[in-house]
């Protein structure tokens, strides 16, 4: 799992939560990306986790697991950005 796929799932999630319509579209215009790239990370995120994020006819509804990451998910990235900079600052100490 790629640290970039988790955040753009997570992102995408924050977004549909709040509006269901058109959130692939959002993101993938401020990420300056397509939305099948989109696409693609949210489905290997799902097949790490072994869990449906969307669901619904056209997979725009969260599932319980995909309004679990939106809610969990902005911390997790955080703390992991978080983590690997005191990485970097250690280091560059040596």
């Amino acid at each position: 799992m790629r640290l970039t796929d988790l955040r753009l799932t997570v992102e995408l999630l924050v977004d549909a939560g709040a509006n269901q319509n058109g959130a692939r579209d959002r993101v993938a215009a401020r990420n300056g990306i397509q939305k099948s790239v989109i696409t693609d990370r949210v489905k290997r995120i799902e097949n790490f986790f072994g869990v449906p994020l969307f669901g619904g006819p056209q997979r725009k509804e969260l599932t319980k697991a995909g309004r679990f990451m939106a809610r969990y998910g902005p911390r997790l990235i955080s703390e992991i950005e978080d983590f690997s900079q005191m990485i970097r600052d250690e280091a560059s100490g040596d």
